[in-house]
């Protein structure tokens, strides 16, 4: 499977109210109108009373989740993300090519190969 999954844990660092704006005003209206035709989900999940967030993103494959990782470091949303939010556990599922571990290095995500399953949408 070529499919890859991003999973962020991330600490809201602000308060839930600069989180839920970033969310709903800059982040995911900026990452839907980027150029990313594999880009298959994008999603945002907050647990307010823990001051907690996932993001969860999946890619067709590598070459895509690469291509959104680079519109988001080259993006206005970067910075602001990076003031409001801390990531404290990072996975990325699937069969991650060379670029992409490249391209993520810094962060030091956890890596899990698909082993077995199905998906009834893909």
């Amino acid at each position: 499977m070529k499919q890859i999954t991003f999973i962020l844990d991330l600490e809201i660092k602000g308060t839930i109210e600069e989180a839920e704006a970033f969310i709903n005003n800059l982040s995911v209206p900026y990452t839907s109108q980027c150029d990313e035709p594999d880009t298959n989900s994008f999603e945002w999940f907050l647990d307010k009373s823990l001051k907690k967030a996932i993001l969860l993103e999946s890619f067709l494959d590598s070459d895509a989740a690469c291509l959104r990782v680079n519109n988001l470091t080259q993006s206005p949303v970067n910075e602001s993300f990076q003031q409001i939010f801390s990531v404290y556990d990072f996975k990325v599922l699937g069969e991650v090519n060379a670029a992409l571990r490249n391209l993520l290095e810094g962060w030091k995500p956890s890596y899990l190969s698909y082993e077995a399953g199905f998906n009834k949408k893909i």
